[in-house]
This record gives C-alpha cells, sequence and structure tokens, in this order.
C-alpha cells in the first residue's frame, strides 16, 4: 500500500502587457492532492513446466484516498494554466516478470488500463434551457498501454558462478520502454427549439483530451560497491506526438501547440546502514517538453525542472501482532520550476491576436510518500 500527498505553489509574475490581467497575487495555483494505490505480487508455482520464478502483480490507484476516482478537466485559461499538474484518473495497471529466464536476465511486462468515454445526448428544450423527450447514453473504451523491462546482472550472465570482472564488480543493466496513454472524452449532442430551431436540430462535437503520458526508452545501470549502490539512468520522452493530439482537441486546437522530445538523466545512490535499514538519495534534470511560448486561448504554462528525492526502508522480519515480514518506507521529493516567461493571448481580447500580457512562472513541488509492504 502507498499513500501520498503532495502540494504545489506555481507563480505567475506579471510583467506587464497591453491589458493585463487583474491578478490578486503571483500565486496562479496553490493546493494539495492525494493518491491511494494498493498492489499485490504473487510468485506463480507449478504453473508452467520452468525452473525459473514466475510473479504476477496487479496495481489499482485512485486520487484523494478514493473520494475521487474519475478527475477530469479540459478547459481555455486567461490568466494560464500548468501543463503537467492535473489531477490522474483512475489507475489500475497488471503484469508479470520472469527471473532468471536467461543466466542472469529477468523480463517483465505489464499494461495500464484507460478509458476512452463516448457520450451521446438527445434533447428538446425550450430558450429557458427545460428539456424533454431526452435520451442520453454513455460508453467507456479500454485501450491497454504496455509496458516492457529487461535487468540483467552482468556478472552471472558473463562469468557464471564465477567472478571474471575487474574488482568483482557485479553491476546489473535495465532496458526499459513504456508506451504512450492518455484518457479521451468525446460528447455529441442534439439539440432542438420548437420554432428556434428545427429538425434536424443543432449538433454539438466536444472531443478533447487528459493526463497524457508519453512514449519512453529508458536504460539504466546499477554499481554494488560494498554498502554502497550507485544508480544512472537516461529516458528518451517523445513529447511531440502530444502535437497530433492537441490538433484533434476541440477544446485546444486553437493553441498551436508544439512540444519537443526531452531526454531525462537520472542519478540515485542506495546505503544499507544495516539488514534492516537503508537509505536513498537522487536527482534528476527535466527540461520541459513545451515548446510554445504562447498559445492562444488555451496559455499553457511549464518550466524546466530540478527533482530531489530521498527517502528510506525500514524491515521488521516480524512485525507485532500480525507476526509478518513488514517494511515500512518513507520518501520525500522537492521539484523546483525554474523561472520562463510566456505571451498570453486570447481571441477575445482588445489586443488580439497580439499579447495582452507577459508573464513569469515558477514555482515549488513538495511531495511526501510513505509505503507498508507485507511478505506471506
Amino acid at each position: 500500500m502507498v499513500f501520498q500527498h503532495g502540494h504545489q505553489e506555481l507563480r505567475a509574475e506579471s510583467l506587464g502587457g497591453a491589458a493585463p490581467f487583474d491578478r490578486e497575487n503571483d500565486v496562479l495555483t496553490d493546493q494539495s492532492s492525494e493518491l491511494l494505490l494498493l498492489g499485490i505480487k504473487t510468485r506463480v508455482a507449478g504453473a508452467a513446466d520452468l525452473d525459473t520464478p514466475i510473479y504476477l502483480g496487479i496495481n489499482v490507484g485512485v486520487d484523494e484516498y478514493a473520494s475521487n476516482a474519475l478527475p477530469f478537466a479540459a478547459n481555455t485559461s486567461q490568466e494560464g494554466q500548468f501543463l503537467r499538474f492535473e489531477s490522474q484518473p483512475l489507475y489500475l495497471a497488471f503484469g508479470g516478470a520472469v527471473s532468471n529466464l536467461l543466466r542472469g536476465v529477468d523480463i517483465g511486462a505489464s499494461a495500464r488500463l484507460t478509458l476512452a468515454a463516448q457520450a451521446r445526448l438527445e434533447a428538446v428544450s425550450d430558450l429557458s434551457g427545460n428539456t424533454d423527450s431526452e435520451e442520453l447514453s454513455l460508453e467507456a473504451e479500454p485501450t491497454l498501454t504496455p509496458s516492457l523491462g529487461i535487468n540483467v546482472n552482468l556478472s552471472d550472465t558473463l562469468c557464471g558462478s564465477s567472478a571474471c570482472l575487474p574488482f568483482a564488480l557485479k553491476p546489473e543493466l535495465a532496458l526499459f520502454y513504456r508506451g504512450e496513454s492518455e484518457y479521451d472524452v468525446s460528447v455529441d449532442a442534439n439539440v432542438v427549439i420548437p420554432g428556434v430551431i428545427p429538425e434536424p436540430g443543432l449538433d454539438l462535437a466536444l472531443a478533447t483530451l487528459d493526463t497524457f503520458q508519453p512514449q519512453v526508452y529508458g536504460i539504466g545501470l546499477l554499481m554494488p560497491l560494498g554498502k554502497f549502490e550507485l544508480v544512472a539512468a537516461v529516458e528518451r520522452q517523445y513529447w511531440s506526438d502530444l502535437e497530433s493530439e492537441f490538433a484533434g482537441d476541440t477544446v485546444r486546437d486553437q493553441a498551436g501547440l508544439r512540444f519537443n522530445d526531452t531526454t531525462v538523466p537520472r542519478i540515485g545512490v542506495r546505503y544499507t546502514w544495516s539488514d534492516a535499514l537503508k537509505l536513498y538519495g537522487g536527482v534528476a534534470v527535466e527540461d520541459s517538453p513545451l515548446q510554445s511560448t504562447r498559445s492562444q486561448d488555451v496559455n499553457f504554462l511549464d518550466s524546466d525542472r530540478i527533482v530531489v528525492g530521498v527517502g528510506t526502508d525500514y524491515r521488521l522480519k516480524r512485525a507485532p501482532v500480525i507476526n509478518m515480514p513488514l517494511v515500512m518506507s518513507l520518501a520525500y521529493q522537492y521539484q523546483q520550476l525554474d523561472e520562463r516567461e510566456f505571451n498570453l493571448t486570447s481571441i477575445n481580447s482588445p489586443t488580439n491576436p497580439s499579447p495582452y500580457e507577459t508573464i513569469r512562472v515558477d514555482g515549488d513541488i513538495h511531495v511526501i510518500s510513505g509505503s507498508l509492504s507485507l511478505k506471506f
């Protein structure tokens, strides 16, 4: 079980303009979010004629500790809105892994479930909005997004039981892939207003997306050095695919958004204090995928960031009452968003098509995570 609490303060300082937005202060977003994640992993015995261990697992996560399972929002904004800090809908993933399929080689695969919701409304209405003869339907089509991973213990693979690598090192190499995923919503409506809009009525069509995750390729290397383990990884994230998604988004297609593919380096370290206690730390540098510094009506904002995290694990061989092995984990992450300038534009502004305001954005994000793991 994993529980997470995050707080973000995202700021936008006005640098002036022809018709600046009336702001109370520089804080654009000051809010908290929560996440609850439940998971189980089991070793399958006797399911196949293999000597290697096979594992199956499933994860389920929801926002706000299960009180908000399917949040969704898509809108334009005059004051500006940050690109990547909305709620995450219901999370469901399942997968499996085979350990030591080849000597020193572990492989795993999983799939994440996302939904494409389609709604249809037909109604007869008067000018006051009172409807009758309504017909409403809603469908949600599931889509599975794959993830793949391979972990190679280079010492076992190359040397077997001997120590053939220099200094008896036992490095591990990981390769991973995650497919692109997003949540889509489309709404088709037809309204008839007798005496004003006769049959066949007025058609309204809306299509938008939320919580996009790009396609990712990555490689990582783990190097054990006594009580220390050093980790370095690099990811390639394909955000440019989001351009075509927004081109078909009827809420935000006018923005002409442009995105860059990004490369994200990460480094980390783990220190084994004792058999029961382990300490962690790491840092990552993430470039913003948002290339556009102006996006009509939508006014998306984003900037480069530095991510720093620390954490600890404490293992009880036999926890009180339950009398089973228990691992308790606690972690803290800080994200610092660099300063970046944007021009705000709107079709409803008297300055259109010129910007009505220039702003400088930055921000701070704090995330605290805790987890409990039982082995039985």
